[in-house]
């Protein structure tokens, strides 16, 4: 008899699960800045998940400041390589508490930086959109970021374009690995929001910018912080000709964050002001459902898994001030408006 040569075998897939595991962290806290009204919303797109939340309440006003307070002070996290962060927090007890506060200022401070670079090199304007998505993603969805984007935007040599964050998940149970590609979108207008989210979400699964995505991740895993086993079973789920590859399932995470008029509404009213808001923004909901179902018919991915998280504030406007204001970014508006002269008396 002639001995077949065996198949290669998959990398054990339970380092990965292990590995990713271990990269995961206990965001619950943030719920006390960020809730969630539970519901049972659903659109004729069953792929669709919504998620309903909010700035917390206090005396009858949402803490807007309050939030951009604690989610500024993930940037670093969120910024820069994993494994930057993970060299700095080893230095923890190996040197004095002056040198590791001042070693910790200086990574937020180059923190600060990137993400202001990275925002005028792609023509944004210092949103918090894409740090409160990264959050939520790896809060809600327990999928740690596996590759921090901003660090690669200001990189003049690659395409500065494509999602605004890049998280994975593996399911022991389907044999799954998720890679959720994020897209923020910060709107006055609610359906002017949707329709730029179903744009986006369509143009970031063209088979060309996937590939592109896949290479990004492919090549900075090594500043992953995952092991080299682990890392070894990734590349399976990623490499075309590995076994892992069908297994690999791109789900789209998307933020959505608009003006709404019931914050005021709910400070007038002379019940609970948290609980009438919740009442009015789940009507809302239910009104933007088969709007967010109609726009992604019409783009053609009504079958894409997505997770959307839906988050009325007071004001876009002034949440993008507040983050701005907290990181250091000067207003452009600020910037180019020309000194008024002085109208003195002749």
């Amino acid at each position: 008899m002639t001995a077949t040569a065996a198949a290669p075998s998959a990398p054990p897939t339970g380092l990965l699960e292990d590995a990713l595991a271990s990269l995961k962290r206990d965001l619950s806290k943030l719920s006390a800045r960020l809730k969630a009204v539970d519901h049972t919303v659903e659109t004729e797109c069953k792929a669709l998940t919504l998620r309903l939340h909010y700035p917390a309440f206090r005396q009858r006003k949402p803490m807007v400041s309050e939030l951009v307070d604690t989610v500024s002070t993930y940037i670093v996290n969120f910024c820069l390589p994993r494994q930057q962060v993970a060299d700095l927090n080893h230095q923890y007890g190996k040197v004095s508490a002056e040198d590791f506060t001042e070693m910790f200022e200086v990574l937020r401070q180059e923190a600060f930086d990137l993400f202001k670079r990275a925002h005028v090199a792609t023509n944004r304007n210092g949103e918090a959109g894409e740090l409160i998505l990264y959050l939520l993603t790896e809060w809600l969805l327990e999928a740690p970021q596996i590759v921090a984007k901003m660090s690669l935007k200001t990189n003049t040599e690659m395409p500065v374009h494509g999602a605004d964050g890049v998280h994975v998940r593996y399911c022991a149970v389907t044999g799954r690995l998720y890679i959720y590609w994020g897209e923020s979108k910060l709107y006055g207008n609610l359906d002017q929001a949707i329709t730029e989210a179903a744009k986006s979400i369509a143009e970031s699964l063209d088979d060309k910018k996937i590939k592109h995505e896949i290479t990004l991740v492919k090549r900075h895993l090594d500043l992953s912080g995952l092991t080299p086993d682990a890392k070894k079973a990734m590349l399976d789920f990623l490499d075309p000709y590995g076994s892992g590859y069908a297994n690999r399932h791109d789900v789209i995470s998307c933020l959505v964050a608009f003006d709404f008029d019931a914050f005021a509404a709910a400070l007038a009213c002379e019940t609970d002001a948290e609980e009438e808001f919740c009442r009015l923004a789940l009507a809302k909901l239910e009104e933007a459902a088969p709007k967010i179902a109609k726009a992604l018919k019409a783009k053609g991915i009504e079958h894409q898994e997505v997770e959307m998280f839906i988050m009325p504030v007071p004001s876009v406007a002034t949440l993008r001030d507040l983050f701005q204001d907290k990181i250091g970014w000067k207003h452009p508006a600020t910037e180019k408006a020309p000194k008024k002269k002085s109208a003195g008396k002749k």
